[in-house]
């Protein structure tokens, strides 16, 4: 089971094949009461989202939710049942302009200080706020961070510097809610690279090298040499039984994966 799920990979036609092979990891059972779903992609280095709610007694089948999309970046994000009826503006991921980004686990001391987050926020960025949630308010965070340094706009950023932004954010949030951001894990992208955080709340990697077997596609010579030439990088929060192609990250780490499916893990 998964609860939140990053992907870059080197070839579009090929991610959902990538999910597909790994669903077993993933798939997030009825019994786990999921309450909705949310799935950003590119196309045309134009971010798209989808945000639907689960029926009640059902799960949440990764496949379906990859079925369809050419990208070579996926963001998943399943919110968990709560007390609060589904609400498209709570719905993560969220997006501004090129960036979009997703949380699993909570901000300690950030929805109160909310009035005070958005009066520090610049108001094209302010208006943008459209939720309550305290995700939507780190990603403005980040955002701000950005757009003080430049980078807003930035497709190329690079993926230390986006790192710094991420690890400054989390600093900002600190120093005006004092109280350590704990018991999270974020990930953003602008399509071209992408950053992950956590405190608290698991967070594992897998490289893909090959597809072994696809069901959704002719089993060809030529299907299996760009199956064996495909190349990616997952990420996935709050995983149960991920098996042996999963690695855990230590407590505390930053990561970053560069458009050259890099990766790199630090600590915050």
């Amino acid at each position: 089971m998964c609860r939140m799920l990053g992907l870059m990979c080197n070839d579009e036609d090929l991610l959902t094949c990538a999910v597909v092979e790994a669903r077993a990891a993933l798939d997030v059972p009825a019994a786990d009461r999921p309450a909705g779903t949310g799935v950003a992609y590119y196309q045309n280095e134009e971010p798209l989202l989808r945000k639907r709610p689960v029926p009640p007694g059902t799960g949440v089948d990764f496949t379906h939710l990859a079925e369809g999309l050419s990208s070579n970046v996926l963001l998943v994000h399943v919110l968990p049942a709560g007390d609060e009826p589904w609400k498209d503006s709570q719905a993560q991921p969220f997006r501004f302009r090129k960036w979009v980004f997703c949380l699993a686990g909570e901000i300690a001391g950030l929805g109160e200080r909310r009035e005070e987050v958005l009066r520090r926020l610049p108001e094209f960025l302010a208006r943008n706020v459209q939720g309550e949630s305290d995700a939507e308010l780190v990603f403005h965070m980040l955002l701000n961070r950005m757009f003080a340094t430049g980078t807003l706009n930035d497709l190329g950023v690079a993926p230390e510097i986006l790192a710094r932004q991420v690890s400054a954010c989390l600093d900002d949030i600190q120093s005006l809610t004092r109280i350590p951001p704990g018991h999270f894990a974020l990930l953003v992208t602008n399509g071209q690279t992408m950053a992950a955080a956590c405190r608290q709340v698991p967070l594992h990697y897998s490289h893909r090298e090959g597809i072994q077997s696809c069901a959704r596609h002719e089993d060809s010579e030529q299907q299996r040499k760009l199956h064996r030439r495909f190349k990616g990088i997952m990420l996935g929060a709050q995983m149960t039984e991920p098996g042996h192609q999963w690695r855990e990250v230590a407590d505390g780490s930053l990561l970053t994966i560069s458009h050259e499916l890099e990766l790199r893990v630090e600590q915050l």
